[in-house]
């Protein structure tokens, strides 16, 4: 079931709207909002609220007390229909990815070799380690994946330029 009225003749603009009311509805401080990427964009939330952002969207996951005093970054990726997120890894950190509304695909790899694509099922979680290379691929209507960052060093944690590009549709490093 779809948390957020969406269809793919919304504009990004609208898109944005629906999430963010969504989310402030829902009880939850935005820290960031990045509506520049060509692929969609992101909502960063209050990092202080992630317990109820596990508890909202990950409970299916089990973070140890220790995990939930470190930083986390939840974050709403918002991907367009037909577009696609680089083909990339990270160094310090791994990913944990749930589809909560529309529709999406992701690819992923051990190597830098691509792979076939897969269709993300609706509020099923996706972990992804650190290293592997994975793609965010948008489907027929806009998806909203809710995200966890599982940085490797907490007392260093990763951030949005740790991301090793290996493919990317808008020639961007």
């Amino acid at each position: 079931m779809n948390l957020i009225d969406i269809t793919a003749s919304h504009s990004k603009e609208e898109v944005f709207q629906k999430v963010e009311d969504f989310l402030t509805e829902k009880g939850f401080r935005i820290s960031k909002v990045d509506r520049t990427r060509p692929w969609g964009g992101f909502f960063v939330l209050d990092e202080s609220q992630i317990r109820e952002f596990r508890a909202m969207f990950f409970e299916d996951v089990d973070l140890s007390e220790e995990q939930l005093e470190q930083k986390l970054s939840p974050k709403f990726l918002l991907v367009a229909p037909g577009a696609r997120l680089s083909w990339q890894y990270h160094f310090r950190r791994a990913e944990l990815w749930k589809l909560i509304n529309g529709e999406s695909g992701i690819v992923r790899s051990e190597t830098d070799q691509l792979r076939t694509l897969e269709e993300m099922i609706l509020n099923e979680t996706i972990s992804l380690k650190q290293g592997e290379r994975h793609r965010l691929v948008g489907l027929d209507t806009w998806g909203i994946v809710a995200e966890i960052w599982m940085h490797v060093d907490p007392d260093n944690p990763s951030n949005e330029e740790d991301i090793v590009r290996v493919e990317d549709d808008y020639a961007r490093k």
